[in-house]
């Protein structure tokens, strides 16, 4: 195979001869830089000057007397620029739409807009009434809130655009769009009159913005350019609905650069390919496919004669894993894209820091910062914070519990939900890590929050250098560096920074940050993105992610100029987004022999769904026109028979019915045991038998069964403190007790807002008017007993062996109504619904359903039964609650719930007891 560059590279041999010293190359990419430069290499028979070989933005910022500045530095120059237009302007609200507008201007600049109709086109009176009628009623674009900078924006936009460009232009830095704009503008001078370079030759575009299109112009007028294109009869010429050669078609029969045109070849009319399709299940199954295809290659072609290979990514998020499929076995690679420091372990610390740190309350005000216990576990959980306990454990005196262990601890067995500063860092011992990462940061000092991770960095640097993790080690250097280079911005500007806006220009740093890899760039096999293929050609080819929305990306235009606007005044649209994608997409298959494509066939998997439209070009149209093209398409999927899930069912050995034997006899069954045995056996066994505990976990909000175990003790303190002495008790006293009872028993808990607050609220009127309704009562029970614990043995025969079952229960009031009859009540804050009492009165199913239903309404009944019946087994055997003698013959029994949904309203159990006592 003939690769373009190869092409180039005997072009300027033949052209140029060996003095090379005064020719300029200009390629889309330094990757295509390097690969030039190799092929000249190649070729040479002897040794000669290079010639000055340049990526194209390396190439106008070398002509060009500007330097690029960072983004945040251009950010903070365009909101001073609009600050002198209004000085009531607020740095964080800028934010939100100042990236936006930067991007807008680079845009405008890098496509030589002629600024003052677009500007006047969107200052324009009409619209801004029309926006102003969508106003609500009684505001307009002064007290419009958030509306008045973005609309003052657009009637003083021209004025801040020149005050912008001003303002850099006497620092002698810009972006990229100014460069290109000022290089475009001042062409005769810093362009042909350069004396940097005789010749010049663009190799390998296809399709340049304005200023681009001014520059090679001027060069090509002049006589010291000339263009090298790599285009395809199949879409310049064959099929030109192909949208990948829009541009090309209108340089080439425009005669945009001279009448000359070099080259079009006619590999995907003639070149045999073959071209696999791949619907796969799920994104990161792709890799793995894409590692089994290379496994197969490199096993077929084990001295790699056949060419070199790329897998591409068109979601360049797959990265990682497709490092990881790949194995260890493959070590011939070079990947170009970088790691982003977005997407690596040190970014999410960072993150669940400024969590940790945003997501604050105050005990009262004025009082110590509380943290969530939420973030706090995050943040301890977080593997390099592992990491660091580990370090110190291995260390001298490093046995014992670990402080992040204590803490993780006192949050779960506590049910902390926030702990202040001041307890964090003492529980931690005063160590360095928990001072750093529990001392409240000062929301409007930025370079605090700076020294503050500086700290980190020095604590985790030693961890990471001593177990030798290099990529954690590049990322903690990549994040110090980026951290000098926004303190040195803030030594200026701090003053108007708070903690949101750091964060946001933070984050904007990080997100264009990665760890560059090293490998060998003339390796086989070549890891790398869409846009890095510009000029480079592969004979085996595979291809990831290629779905609608990711090749072509969706139509999402990230501007404040609305794209009728933006049409109108020449600036790109998605389509010519679109077109330039497609052109990638095709060059891609212009010299490989075997392709293979992937996309995600499944709707409901990220950036799955609809394969790309440029597959169902490819399948419905390029094999009519070149019949040596073979496509096949293929579905992947998950292989394998379904696991086998063990039966829910353990066979009752003689140690297992020992267990629920001593089980039985010592603990017993109490209501809830019974209710769960006979829902789930299973389910019995593993809590009541065997101890087998859910995993405790810390919880924010009260709920439901928190809510009842604080109002049950709130009773039981009336009962015992009021109505049992017989006293009346008065609600400020009730209000007291619920206080009171909460602080003991949930002082975790933060009832100041929220949900919680609700919870509270509820609970406290329930229970008030659960007692006005008692207090007001009339004829009134007498309260004998409060919170009765009963238990009886019963001697039971199992398959002729006589069996010890303890039956228990706690009863939460016993009552004595006037005319002697016992009740026996229970509490509950939720619905009740009962069993109907035709049914659980008729012989026939009675047994079936107090036996085998497990329904919630039946277990209320068989609950109300058991007390029902401990009772009757007390009061035979002399039992007085409160010290009232009771008998059978005097006081029968009944038993019911009382809903505090409904407190005049008490349950009662419809199973009705025979005269000696038995259901």
């Amino acid at each position: 195979m003939t690769t373009f560059l190869r092409q180039v590279a005997v072009y300027i041999l033949d052209h140029h001869g060996r003095d090379l010293s005064r020719l300029q190359i200009v390629l889309p990419t330094r990757r295509a830089v390097f690969f030039l430069k190799q092929e000249l290499a190649g070729l040479a028979e002897e040794a000669m000057f290079s010639p000055q070989i340049q990526a194209i933005d390396d190439f106008v910022t070398g002509l060009s007397p500007y330097e690029i500045a960072d983004p945040v530095t251009l950010v903070m120059e365009l909101f001073e620029s609009f600050s002198e237009v209004d000085g009531n302007l607020d740095l964080e609200r800028f934010m939100r739409w100042g990236s936006v507008l930067l991007a807008d201007f680079d845009r405008i600049d890098q496509h030589c807009v002629r600024t003052g109709p677009l500007f006047e086109y969107l200052t324009e009176a009409r619209a801004m009434e029309r926006w102003k009628e969508e106003l609500p009623d009684g505001r307009d674009l002064e007290t419009g809130g958030d509306s008045r900078p973005f609309f003052l924006l657009f009637e003083k936009i021209q004025q801040v655009y020149h005050l912008f460009r001003q303002r850099l232009d006497s620092r002698k830095t810009a972006y990229r769009g100014m460069m290109y704009r000022h290089l475009a503008e001042h062409a005769d001078t810093l362009v042909t009159g350069s004396g940097r370079f005789d010749h010049c030759i663009f190799a390998g575009f296809n399709a340049f913005s304005e200023s681009e299109k001014i520059i090679v112009s001027r060069l090509t007028e002049s006589g010291k350019a000339v263009l090298l294109w790599d285009t395809d009869a199949y879409y310049m010429e064959a099929n030109r609905n192909i949208e990948g050669g829009r541009y090309l078609r209108e340089y080439k029969y425009g005669k945009v650069f001279g009448k000359e045109w070099s080259w079009t070849g006619d590999s995907l009319l003639t070149g045999k390919k073959e071209i696999a399709i791949y619907g796969v299940p799920n994104a990161t199954l792709q890799t793995k496919l894409a590692g089994q295809l290379y496994a197969g290659m490199t096993s077929a072609d084990p001295s790699g004669t056949s060419g070199p290979t790329a897998i591409l990514l068109a979601d360049e998020g797959l990265l990682s894993p497709m490092l990881h499929a790949l194995g260890e076995e493959v070590t011939d690679l070079n990947v170009t894209m970088g790691m982003p420091l977005k997407g690596s372990l040190l970014f999410t610390l960072v993150d669940s820091l400024f969590e940790l740190q945003r997501n604050t309350a105050e005990a009262q005000p004025g009082g110590d910062v509380q943290f969530s216990h939420k973030f706090i576990i995050r943040v301890l959980n977080h593997p390099f914070i592992r990491q660091y306990e580990e370090f110190l454990q291995a260390g001298p005196g490093g046995e014992g519990i670990s402080a992040i262990r204590l803490l993780r601890k006192e949050i779960l067995e506590h049910n902390r939900v926030f702990l202040a500063s001041e307890e964090l860092i003492r529980i931690g011992g005063q160590s360095p890590l928990f001072l750093n990462l529990f001392t409240p940061w000062d929301k409007h000092d930025p370079a605090g929050v700076l020294r503050s991770f500086y700290g980190l960095i020095d604590l985790l640097r030693e961890v990471y250098k001593e177990n030798r993790h290099a990529i954690e080690t590049e990322y903690l250097y990549l994040f110090y560096t980026l951290l000098k280079q926004f303190g040195h911005i803030l030594e200026t500007r701090s003053g108007r920074m708070t903690l949101t806006t750091f964060r946001a220009f933070l984050y904007d740093l990080i997100r264009q940050v990665r760890i560059p890899f090293s490998g060998e760039p003339v390796s086989n096999l070549q890891l790398l993105g869409i846009l890095e293929t510009r000029a480079l050609d592969f004979d085996r080819i595979i291809m990831l992610s290629v779905n609608e929305g990711i090749l072509p990306s969706g139509r999402r235009q990230n501007s404040l100029i609305p794209a009728d606007i933006a049409a109108w005044a020449g600036l790109p649209t998605y389509q010519s987004q679109e077109s330039i994608t497609s052109y990638h997409f095709y060059r891609m298959l212009q010299r490989a022999r075997e392709v293979h494509i992937l996309y995600v066939d499944a709707a409901d998997e990220p950036g799955g769904g609809e394969r790309s439209r440029y597959l169902l070009q490819l399948e419905m149209e390029l094999p009519r026109y070149n019949p040596n093209i073979t496509i096949g398409r293929k579905v992947v999927a998950f292989t394998g028979s379904a696991p086998t899930l063990p039966e829910r069912e353990i066979a009752k050995d003689p140690a297992i019915l020992a267990s629920l034997k001593d089980h039985l006899a010592t603990n017993g069954l109490y209501p809830t045991d019974l209710n769960r045995l006979i829902a789930s056996p299973l389910d019995f066994y593993l809590s009541c038998v065997m101890g087998v505990k859910a995993q405790k976990e810390t919880e924010e909000e009260l709920g439901m069964d928190k809510l009842g175990t604080w109002l049950h003790s709130v009773f039981e303190k009336v009962d015992l403190q009021y109505l049992i002495k017989g006293a009346d008790p008065t609600m400020d006293e009730i209000r007291h007790l619920l206080k009171q009872e909460f602080e003991e028993g949930f002082h975790g808990y933060v009832t100041g807002y929220g949900l919680n607050r609700v919870y509270y609220q509820v609970g406290e009127q329930q229970v008030l008017a659960f007692y006005e309704s008692q207090l007001g009562r009339s004829p009134r029970h007498r309260v004998l007993g409060a919170e009765q614990h009963l238990r009886c043995d019963l001697r039971l025969s199992v398959r002729g062996e006589e069996v010890l079952l303890k039956l228990g229960g706690k009863i939460d009031r016993v009552e004595l109504a006037p005319d002697g009859r016992l009740y026996i009540m229970d509490y509950k804050t939720g619905k009740v619904e009962l069993k109907g009492k035709k049914e659980l009165n008729d012989p026939l199913s009675r047994d079936e359903i107090i036996l085998k239903d497990p329904g919630f309404s039946t277990g209320y009944v068989r609950q109300l039964w058991l007390y029902q019946y401990l009772v009757l087994r007390a009061m035979k055997e002399g039992w007085k609650p409160g010290g009232e003698a009771l008998l059978l013959s005097a006081n029968p029994v009944s038993a019911g719930f009382y809903s505090l949904r409904s407190p005049e309203k008490p349950f009662e159990n419809p199973l009705v007891f025979s005269e000696d006592g038995d259901p």
